[in-house]
């Protein structure tokens, strides 16, 4: 077992699928899966302040939600109390039926059913569509294993058709994602070795079984939302190749190869608190770990999470302690880049 004070490793975890992301709403204890399609806006009840899809949408009450444009012509016409819409921003819905929304500006007016008045009109029409979706943005608490390629922008041809080098640990700028207030990481490095004795051999073969490795890291707690990854998220998300959920789509290459963002009712999050299929390549979460004082990136990689504590400490400081599980063997590169590869099928 390795110790290591906060301040001497910079940490970062993604989920372990090349496009998706979770993020966790404040106050409503729920986990989601960002870098999603929702729906297409085909119409708009100004009068009712409803905005309307070409198909069902999914949402309930208090879900988040963004409108992204296809691409950069023509720009979002919505206006919600007086003001423009835009995009890349959080809004939250407020369910009216399976093909109707109304919009609130937050979590708390969503479920006090305050929504906001709507005005201006929709674009639709092959390329100039406006939809509904959850991009990678700053509530998304675990970001993609790419990061921070395919990070939003409000449109979906840029985020699919991202060019950027996918690093996996971002430690500064608007694309950091490293763990912050960090007072210590264990890391456990292990092998389960099962012996075999030959005849006439004095030693025993130690043949390799799995690799075991543990990662908990301990920081002062600030949110409710590793909680609530512990609950509700614990081996990351899945992704499928239609609505059925009867075959695994890796990576989502499905909808990418048609330059669009997976639909809503093809992913989902991947908790142990019901009947799942054997993990695949997606299963679980990657964890960059990278020293402050030598570049070198420590990747583990399709771990699950498998314990969350708090504790107070006498000088009133509360502290929480989330730990994570997997049997793949973890890679070191030099330099500031993370392993980003998705895992081969044999390392499973």
């Amino acid at each position: 077992m390795t110790y290591f004070l906060g301040s001497d490793v910079n940490a970062a975890i993604t989920t372990e699928h090349k496009l998706l992301g979770v993020s966790v709403v404040a106050g409503s204890g729920k986990a989601y899966v960002d870098n999603t399609l929702i729906g297409v806006l085909d119409a708009t009840d100004n009068s009712a302040d409803t905005i309307s899809t070409a198909s069902a949408h999914n949402l309930t009450t208090g879900d988040p939600f963004m409108f992204t444009m296809d691409d950069d012509s023509p720009s979002l016409a919505l206006t919600l109390d007086g003001s423009a819409a835009a995009v890349g921003t959080t809004y939250f819905a407020i369910l009216v039926d399976a093909d109707d929304i109304k919009v609130a500006s937050s979590y708390a007016n969503a479920i006090a059913g305050t929504h906001m008045e709507l005005g201006g009109s929709i674009n639709s029409g092959t390329g100039v569509n406006t939809n509904i979706t959850r991009e990678l943005g700053s509530s998304t608490v675990i970001k993609n294993r790419e990061w921070p390629k395919y990070d939003g922008t409000g449109r979906i041809d840029t985020i699919v058709g991202d060019s950027e080098t996918a690093t996996g640990i971002k430690t500064s700028g608007d694309d950091k994602n490293i763990l912050s207030d960090l007072t210590g990481i264990d890391l456990t490095l292990g092998k389960t070795d099962e012996d075999v004795a030959y005849f006439g051999q004095k030693t025993a073969l130690k043949a390799e079984i799995k690799n075991e490795v543990t990662v908990a890291f301990t920081r002062k707690k600030s949110d409710s939302k590793f909680e609530t990854l512990f609950q509700q998220a614990r081996d990351g998300v899945l992704s499928y190749t239609d609505s059925g959920k009867t075959a695994f789509d890796i990576d989502s290459a499905t909808p990418l190869a048609s330059s669009t963002l997976p639909s809503n009712n093809t992913v989902e999050i991947n908790n142990t608190s019901v009947g799942l299929p054997q993990p695949d390549q997606n299963f679980g979460y990657r964890i960059q770990l990278m020293m402050k004082a030598n570049a070198e990136v420590l990747t583990v990689r399709n771990a699950c999470i498998t314990d969350y504590a708090i504790s107070l400490n006498p000088d009133g400081i509360t502290e929480e302690t989330i730990t994570f599980y997997g049997h793949v063997k973890p890679k070191l590169l030099s330099g500031v880049v993370g392993t980003v590869t998705v895992t081969g099928v044999a390392e499973l």
